[in-house]
This record gives C-alpha cells, structure tokens and sequence, in this order.
C-alpha cells in the first residue's frame, strides 16, 4: 500500500509539475498499475456519460494499446526507448490522478446541475481537460525525449487529435 500511495504522490507531483517521469522507477508491475488504474478511470467516466458499447471498447482496449504505442513510437523516434516504462507509467498514472481529479468531480458537478454532456458548460469543461492533458502529457514526453515543451505538446495533442477522429468514424455522422 506504501508504493501505491507513493506512485500517486509521484504522479500528482508530474501533474504539478514538481517531478517528472524519470522519478519514477523502471518497472513493468508499476506500469501494469498505472495501466489498471488508467482504465478503471476511463470507465468511471463512460459510465457517468452512459456511452455506447462500442465507445465503452475503444476507450477500454483500443485508447490504451494507442496510447502505449504511441509513447513506445515517440520514444523510439527520439532514441530513447530505453524510458518507455517510467514514461507510458507516467503517461497512464497523471491520465488516472487527472481523470479522478478534474474529470470526474467536473463531470458530477454538471449532471447535478442537470446539464447534458453535450451542453456549452460541459464542452468548456472539456477545452479545459484537454489544456490540463496537452500540458501534463507534454511535459511528460518533453523530459522523456530530451527535447522541448511545443514538441511534448505537439505530440501530445496529435494523439488527442487521431483518438477523436478515431472516436468520430466509430459513431458515425452526425453524432
């Protein structure tokens, strides 16, 4: 429990921009944590939006394998693939603190005001989570590629980009 709670310390701390991913170890059981911890965020949040079954599988199984290769690829691309376990761990574990943190209390907060997740206030609520996701996600990949804080926020929000797009061909038009 010790590790579990210093694992979350470390990722509010990357979140707050006071550490970054090399404060974390190396280690495949930290990864497979964040991994969980990661998913069962995301389907606290599908369940709070009452998705479809198809949406609930692609933010379940496909988000994460995308989101892990991606990292791996970035990675790869820069010459370090040897940080690919303390950056997909930080990737995953500030994914799960931001989604309990922000995203679900923001979440409560407009449907007990008994707004629609489509409404003006839920859709700046979500300008705001994806601000709070290039920022943290960025620097994540600015520390794990050496290389500076546009290139971590382009990256970042290039994956933001294609899950959307990804998102929109799964619902089809007009949704």
């Amino acid at each position: 429990m010790a590790q579990v709670q210093q694992f979350l310390r470390i990722c509010l701390d990357i979140v707050l921009w006071r550490r970054g991913p090399q404060d974390l170890p190396a280690s495949s059981l930290l990864l497979a944590i964040a991994l969980g911890a990661y998913i069962a965020v995301s389907a606290a949040q599908l369940a709070l939006l009452g998705e479809t079954a198809a949406t609930w599988i692609f933010f379940i199984a496909v988000d994460p394998l995308l989101l892990g290769g991606w990292v791996w690829l970035v990675l790869r691309v820069y010459g370090h693939p040897e940080r690919f376990l303390q950056a997909a761990s930080a990737v995953f574990g500030t994914g799960a603190v931001l989604g309990i943190g922000l995203y679900l209390p923001l979440q409560l907060i407009i449907t007990g005001l008994g707004y629609d997740p489509t409404s003006g206030l839920a859709q700046f609520f979500a300008l705001l989570l994806v601000v709070a996701f290039a920022l943290v996600t960025g620097r994540i990949i600015k520390l794990a590629t050496d290389s500076n804080l546009f290139t971590g926020i382009a990256v970042s929000l290039t994956y933001f980009l294609v899950v959307n797009y990804l998102v929109g061909v799964l619902r089809g038009p007009g949704t």
